[in-house]
Formats: structure tokens, C-alpha cells, sequence
């Protein structure tokens, strides 16, 4: 069987550490994603957002200090291919986010599903009002 590449942004994995957010959905994406049948693609920026996240759901209770370590290093052994856009791809970044009045962040995640032919898995409203206009785009 061949791998589905999918990019996958963080409204979608922190559900996958956050309790309070899990969803049935986000759980088969990650169950996907572990036993390979995936292959993921995720902007540099994913880490970072997910940092945040977690630091975030700490301080505000939501997860505990052991819980915050326990997330960060599931983050790390998935297997994810993290991308980093050289500068054509700024150059198409900036289009993304001046075309749909994105932010940059939400067009990285856009721009890389374009770019590579993935379906963009994510539960962020402003990318998921541009599913008609990109099939790549998976809400459900």
C-alpha cells in the first residue's frame, strides 16, 4: 500500500495532547501517521506553534509539568518531515497570504499542501472556508 502524504497543522495535533480537544478525527490522523500509512509534512513552524501550545496549557492548568514533557516528546518521535521553505517558497508564502488574507502562519500550512500535493488536515476556520477553492483541504 502506498503512503498518503498529508501536512498537518497544529489546531489538529494539539488535540492530540489536550484532552479537552480530542476528537475522533484528529486521533486517526495520528494513529495514521505512526503505523506509516501517512507521511507527514509539517512547516518549521509547526514546532514551534505546538511549544507554545503546550507551555500555554500549562501555565493555564490544563496540562500538568509531566503532562507538557509527556507531549512534546510524543511530537518528537512521530515520524514528521519538517519543512523549511527556501526562498521561492517565501516568495509563494507571501502570495498565499496576500491572495486569501491569510496569516502567514495559516498559509505556510496551505502553501505546503499545494506545493507537494498533500491534503492539509486541520480544524483552523480561517483555512477551512477555503476548502471549495482547495480540495486539499480536509475538515472532515
Amino acid at each position: 500500500m502506498r503512503e498518503e502524504t498529508v501536512v498537518v497543522d497544529c489546531s489538529i495535533s494539539a488535540s492530540w495532547y489536550l484532552r479537552d480537544e480530542a476528537s475522533p478525527r484528529a486521533e486517526n490522523v495520528l494513529a495514521r501517521i505512526a503505523d506509516g500509512t501517512f507521511h507527514a509534512l509539517v512547516p518549521s513552524l509547526w514546532w514551534y506553534e505546538n511549544v507554545n501550545v503546550i507551555k500555554s496549557a500549562q501555565r493555564r492548568g490544563r496540562l500538568r509539568p509531566r503532562d507538557a514533557a509527556t507531549a512534546l516528546f510524543l511530537l518528537r518521535e512521530l515520524p514528521l518531515e519538517t519543512w523549511d521553505p527556501d526562498k521561492q517558497g517565501i516568495a509563494g508564502l507571501l502570495q498565499f497570504t496576500l491572495a486569501h488574507n491569510l496569516s502567514a502562519y495559516d498559509a505556510a500550512y496551505l502553501h505546503l499542501a499545494v506545493s507537494t500535493g498533500a491534503t492539509l488536515f486541520t480544524a483552523d476556520s480561517d483555512l477551512l472556508a477555503l476548502s471549495d477553492r482547495y480540495p486539499c483541504i480536509s475538515g472532515r
